[in-house]
């Protein structure tokens, strides 16, 4: 065969790969008519190969780049927006409204990050930030009892939190804290004011904590994360709560006196005497201790608990009783004698007394003897609607005598009755 009738060489077809994941060509072409177009191919639609042709090269090139990006990201829908981002900020954006779904917006989550996550200039530990807020708590002069309850509080929370940054803190972690909290028995939910009075110490503690100050490098935080946990009012605290405080019986109290009499020399007898007959609350009978000749006045019949003794911080004078100065004159000594907490502890479990309970018997009885609302919140150093709502009318007048009549028998050291009634007024019940 001579060259002139040699076979042509066959003609090379272009198509895009078919195993590249994203082997999107353009490919120019010209029609029968002369005219060139673009033709976009190498992708599938339901399982078969496509393409397409376009006059303009810039328009094959939007709709390749197009295809490219949505072949990338497994069939997401896609549209071409001009952006600054990188293509990894481009990705992380979507990963987060994947993980967000349709419960949040995008904008709410940041908010929400950046409110709780935020980090101040300077960052710190709760458990470091409580050591510094109880020392504040200490120099303006809180009582050791309430900076107690308000440590306890914040060393539990630092437990179930397990010592975060404190701008970290949500407001879910303070709820969960406060749900979690049980009863003495450990399976009972907490009382309303249990939940008050912890939700209270945290709220103090955060709203010290996003204050400004230079000496503590406040602020720790930027937001209260107790600020919208539910708050029980008033009201709710107390219809959970018993009707009436626990108070102790006449005769209960003369067998518990006549036990202190031969207990321990009767070393227990003067300050069980100062809570019960002349209703001290226990705080403010240890903050007197070395001072009763200051405070104490027989003469006068007289006891003043000064504004730095007593609990509300104003002064209050209560007014000794014959039985009360009786018990004084037959056990004198010192007002809290050595180890006074341990042997004070088992007097309590022994005879099964509730918190401030001798001091409940005190208002209960004078409100019951007397008939004075005003004259029993006076020395109480507590408000007469408190007085009313809790103490009127839980006992009778003769109920309220014999326990005003309780006085010491030292030749059978036992508690015993005064010959004599307490002389009372008649008089009805009024409020001065």
């Amino acid at each position: 065969m001579n060259a002139g009738m040699s076979k042509p060489a066959k003609r090379t077809r272009t198509v895009a790969s078919k195993t590249a994941s994203t082997g999107i060509t353009i490919v120019p072409k010209v029609d029968v008519q002369g005219y060139v177009f673009y033709r976009v191919q190498g992708w599938r639609e339901n399982g078969k190969w496509q393409r397409r042709r376009f006059k303009e090269r810039s328009e094959a090139e939007t709709f390749a780049a197009a295809q490219r990006v949505q072949m990338e990201n497994q069939g997401r829908a896609q549209r071409m927006v001009l952006s600054p981002l990188t293509d990894e900020q481009h990705e992380e954006a979507l990963q987060a409204f994947d993980k967000l779904g349709g419960t949040y917006p995008l904008a709410d989550a940041i908010a929400f990050f950046l409110k709780h996550h935020r980090p101040p200039e300077f960052t710190i530990r709760l458990k470091d930030a409580t050591a510094l807020y109880i020392d504040d708590k200490e120099r303006d002069g809180l009582r050791p009892r309430t900076i107690h309850g308000i440590g306890w509080t914040l060393k539990l929370f630092n437990t179930a939190t397990d010592n975060p940054h404190v701008h970290e803190i949500t407001q879910q972690q303070v709820e969960a804290f406060l749900k979690g909290l049980r009863a003495k028995n450990g399976k009972d939910k907490a009382t309303r004011r249990s939940w008050e009075i912890h939700r209270g110490a945290l709220h103090g503690f955060f709203e010290w904590c996003a204050a400004s100050d230079a000496s503590t490098n406040r602020p720790f935080t930027f937001a209260n994360p107790a600020a919208t946990v539910r708050k029980f009012s008033s009201r709710q605290v107390r219809e959970e709560q018993d009707a009436k405080p626990a108070t102790t019986s006449p005769e209960d109290v003369r067998r518990m006196f006549s036990v202190l009499m031969r207990w321990r020399g009767g070393v227990l007898v003067r300050p069980f005497a100062f809570l019960y007959f002349a209703g001290i609350r226990p705080d403010e009978l240890k903050r007197m201790a070395g001072r009763e000749r200051e405070l104490v006045n027989l003469k006068t019949r007289t006891i003043t608990i000064p504004a730095n003794v007593s609990k509300t911080r104003h002064e209050r004078q209560v007014a000794i009783s014959d039985n009360l100065a009786a018990w004084l004159k037959a056990f004198p000594g010192d007002l809290i004698p050595t180890n006074f907490e341990a042997l004070n502890k088992k007097v309590r479990k022994h005879f099964e007394l509730t918190h401030d309970e001798a001091r409940h018997s005190f208002i209960s009885y004078h409100v019951a003897l007397h008939r004075s609302i005003g004259d029993a919140a006076l020395q109480a150093g507590n408000s007469e609607g408190i007085v009313k709502r809790h103490y009127l009318n839980t006992h009778t007048q003769d109920e309220g005598n014999a326990f005003f009549r309780a006085v010491p028998d030292l030749a059978t050291r036992k508690a015993t009755l005064a010959a004599q009634p307490v002389p009372v007024a008649k008089k009805h019940l009024k409020v001065v």
